[in-house]
């Protein structure tokens, strides 16, 4: 039990550390040393989500992060910061995440942001 803990929280301190690359099943699953099979089905018993929820998830969470503050930083390149090989590809799986265009999303956070300082 305690070893499959330390090996969730290896792998997921591994996909953060390389969201700007395609991380595969594979890949992590030899990093531990166990079959994909046995990995994958570890990982989601622990973590209540496939590998891909959770690789796409928090690429997600980090990116519409850094969307609000770099706002300087293009769609594109932030695209290409978390893996993605285009931007279309990027904008359709943040519109999935979110239902919501990353531009869109932007606009909206720097309206929030706005409202917020002009009542202090």
């Amino acid at each position: 039990m305690k070893d499959y803990i330390r090996i969730i929280n290896k792998t997921e301190d591994y996909i953060e550390n390389n969201l700007d690359k395609k991380i595969t099943l594979k890949e992590l699953s030899k990093n531990v040393n166990y079959t994909e099979f046995h990995f994958h089905r570890i990982f989601k018993s622990y973590s209540k989500e496939t590998l891909n929820q959770f690789i796409n998830r928090i690429k997600m969470e980090r990116s519409s992060i850094f969307l609000v503050v770099n706002q300087k930083i293009s769609i594109t390149d932030i695209s290409y910061r978390y893996g993605y090989s285009d931007s279309s590809s990027y904008c359709r799986a943040f519109k999935k995440h979110f239902g919501i265009s990353p531009s869109k999303f932007r606009k909206k956070q720097d309206m929030t942001i706005n409202k917020t300082l002009k009542k202090l």
